[in-house]
């Protein structure tokens, strides 16, 4: 019985990484030194009659190089908390964001940010929430963000 207990503690314990728990990418680290940010904004292809997709076009990708801009866009990523058990979302749709950080050891750390309902981001070893400190920091850097709701 107690083997199938650890069992069922490991399993639920699985793929739940709390900040600091040091299971977060290097992107979330002190020592993180940036090299560059490339932002792109992902847009949802409209359901089509026709079965067919249809051709949507990508915005184009926003770089960055300013070591002090991406280490703020990563220090707001990092400090995002991750949403209760219990989280009710609205059910709306909206475009989505792809934040590509390269540091100087030549790793990515890709995040995916929805900037709608509950604007949840992964990436980062655990889902986090409440995306608005990021939107915050890519406006400030001049990057692509979506408006303030």
């Amino acid at each position: 019985m107690s083997g199938v207990l650890l069992l069922l503690v490991t399993v639920a314990a699985c793929g739940r990484a709390e900040p600091g728990s040091g299971d977060e990418p290097a992107l979330c680290s002190p020592g993180y030194q940036p090299r560059e940010l490339v932002d792109q904004p992902l847009t949802l292809a409209p359901p089509s009659i026709s079965g067919r997709t249809p051709d949507v076009r990508q915005p184009a990708e926003t770089r960055t190089t300013d070591a002090a801009a991406i280490k703020k866009i990563a220090a707001a990523a990092c400090s995002l908390p991750t949403p209760p058990p219990d989280i009710a979302c609205t059910l709306e749709l909206g475009p989505s964001y792809e934040l590509r950080f390269l540091d100087t050891q030549g790793r990515t750390t890709t995040l995916t940010a929805a900037s709608f309902g509950c604007q949840f981001v992964e990436g980062l070893g655990s889902h986090r929430y409440n995306a608005k400190p990021l939107w915050d920091a890519l406006a400030a850097a001049g990057l692509p963000a979506p408006p303030p709701r």
